[in-house]
């Protein structure tokens, strides 16, 4: 239970989970204490249905669960959305014991507890006494267990080696397909992609012709819903300032067949309209997904958050609402969203558009909830993993005014 004393600095919610005493209070103003409590449990698992989106360039949804099943593999369509599928994650699971350990960062580990392979770069340290085919456990950076399995390599090959598998995950906590080792993922059939950030694309609505902007493209996974929905048929500019993101990318949708169907810069949007003065007052819609706290992201084992994290972020993210306001040419369409829950990051940041000039264009989703604040109760949308079993998300709408039209 969450301590209430004020001398406190910091206040775990759940086990891993810390927020500093003053971003806790702040959450207090629209959550119930018992509330957030549920919110983080879910956070440190992961839904129980994992998402990819079809990739119906190359295949129906129909076609590609038709492949899978033949292989006795457990796909589902999902209610609402046509290209969405959703495998079963099962557990928690009872993980056996080992003599010998590996242990993986942070990222690493939270992939291994849902079934992933331990590939070496995420290999933090190593038993000594570790060799090829040596039964292991697969350790997260706060001791808990992620995984069983088998070592592929031997713990002096780590130094030396860059790439490929270290542990063989046989039982790991939870579990699902390794879709990223399927012969449709290399095919590019798919792009495994959370049911909240797949309605982003359906939310934009991009249409043939149209000149959009994803300000914050890697890496590549609402950037090439939109080419998707599309038809190829946009003129699809996607930046971010990132080279390494840039390139992984166009590695992705190279992979999905999209080469050709967009432009790609290097480049830090929130100077857009000064490095890119062609595209001011040019563009039909522009998506922001700015980097925010994540504190929707799921499964996530441990973490810290700040009040004066949140803050910076929410100051950064409108960087990019200003520049976007330049970008669109009267009657363009913003279309903002995060993976995370803090209203200074998602209701304050559209309050802010809209002193800016942009109107809220109301949006619903089925099976989400509406905004935090009343102002905003039915214009937007949100996704809460202890009520909605998805990522927590949020997606809003807003339109600058055509001008011709006042």
């Amino acid at each position: 239970m969450a301590s209430s004393t004020t001398v406190r600095k910091e206040v775990e919610i759940v086990k891993g989970h810390r927020l500093d005493y003053q971003l806790y209070k702040y959450l207090l103003q629209y959550f119930s204490e018992g509330e957030l409590e549920r919110f983080f449990e879910s956070i440190r698992k992961p839904p129980s249905r994992y998402y990819v989106r079809v990739n119906t360039l190359r295949v129906s949804p129909e076609e590609l669960m038709r492949s899978l099943r033949e292989r006795s593999i457990d796909v589902y369509p999902d209610e609402y959305l046509p290209e969405a599928l959703w495998f079963p994650v099962k557990g928690p699971n009872r993980v056996p014991s080992a003599r010998k350990y590996v242990l993986a960062d942070k990222r690493a580990a939270e992939s291994v507890y849902v079934g992933a392979n331990l590939y070496i770069p995420g290999v933090v340290r190593m038993d000594e006494e570790v060799r090829k085919g040596d039964e292991v456990n697969v350790i997260a950076p706060n001791g808990e267990v992620m995984a069983f399995g088998i070592s592929e390599v031997d713990s002096d090959e780590i130094r030396s080696t860059r790439r490929g598998i270290a542990v063989k995950t046989l039982v790991s906590v939870y579990e699902m397909p390794k879709v990223r080792e399927m012969r449709e993922y290399e095919q590019g059939l798919f792009y495994d992609q959370s049911l909240p950030a797949q309605w982003v694309g359906r939310v934009i609505d991009p249409r043939p012709n149209e000149v959009i902007v994803d300000m914050n493209a890697a890496p590549g996974g609402k950037t090439s819903h939109i080419i998707q929905l599309s038809e190829g048929k946009a003129v699809v500019h996607a930046f971010d300032r990132s080279e390494g993101k840039v390139r992984e990318l166009i590695e992705v949708l190279s992979r999905l067949g999209m080469d050709g169907l967009y432009r790609v810069e290097v480049r830090d949007t929130r100077y857009l309209d000064v490095d890119r003065p062609d595209l001011v007052n040019s563009v039909d819609k522009v998506l922001i997904d700015p980097p925010c706290t994540d504190m929707g992201v799921r499964p996530r084992l441990f973490d810290v958050k700040t009040m004066d994290l949140v803050i910076s972020m929410s100051n950064y993210q409108r960087q990019f609402i200003k520049v976007a306001w330049k970008l669109l040419k009267p009657g363009g369409v913003l279309v903002y969203s995060t993976c995370t829950i803090p209203p200074l990051e998602n209701e304050d940041n559209i309050a802010y558009a809209e002193s800016l000039g942009f109107e809220v264009v109301n949006i619903s989703v089925p099976n989400a909830s509406g905004g935090l604040i009343s102002k905003y109760r039915d214009s937007v949308v949100r996704f809460y993993p202890h009520i909605h079993d998805t990522p927590g998300f949020f997606i809003a709408k807003l339109r600058k005014p055509d001008q011709r039209r006042q």
